[in-house]
């Protein structure tokens, strides 16, 4: 869904039928469905905060795309009571190198980075919520079930916080699910990894 300096929140979705019953509901349709491994890499010997910076290695299953290294650097807003990630690059995701797999892998390990952990995101799906302006995604992540994720573009922080807090009212997300932390923290936290 990338957007200027995109701006995201995260939820833990509870039933995952009840939830796609809610988005048929507001007239949602699914614009694609998609599948991919993250393969996080941190400095060698060095622990990095995942919710300041991550390091990946994107490997599409579904749709095929190219094999994509990413970084992206992050920060935590709160504006009148929501916390939101922010990216700090206008790209959001900064790709920076294509190639194969083990040619992404390689490339990383030849300059001091060292695998940390993968994600991989299943039964995934954009449903775009016309009537709303907006679109959601909802993946499955093993360890965590079903995610959802909103995403707006983050020019204006002040704008994005106001589209974000109208769509979890729209989806009728309650806050106690809600969450800035990027994937990768919310993996490693369940993970006792960090």
């Amino acid at each position: 869904m990338a957007h200027t300096f995109e701006c995201e929140v995260r939820f833990r979705i509870e039933n995952i039928r009840d939830f796609e019953a809610r988005l048929n509901l507001l007239g949602g349709s699914i614009a694609y469905d998609y599948e991919f491994i993250d393969y996080y890499y941190k400095p060698v010997g060095e622990q990095w905060n995942p919710v300041e910076k991550n390091l990946r290695i994107r490997d599409w299953i579904n749709p095929q795309h190219q094999t994509t290294v990413y970084f992206d650097k992050l920060k935590i807003m709160s504006i009148d009571g929501l916390q939101f990630k922010r990216s700090m690059y206008s790209e959001g995701k900064l790709p920076i190198f294509r190639s194969e797999l083990t040619v992404c892998k390689s490339l990383l390990e030849d300059i001091g980075f060292e695998f940390w952990f993968s994600i991989r995101k299943e039964k995934a799906r954009l449903w775009e919520i016309k009537k709303h302006n907006f679109c959601t995604a909802v993946e499955y992540i093993e360890g965590l079930e079903w995610i959802g994720e909103l995403e707006f573009e983050g020019t204006e922080p002040e704008k994005a916080r106001l589209a974000i807090e109208n769509a979890l009212k729209v989806l009728s997300i309650p806050k106690k699910l809600v969450t800035y932390k990027p994937i990768s923290a919310i993996y490693l936290e369940l993970k006792d990894l960090i």
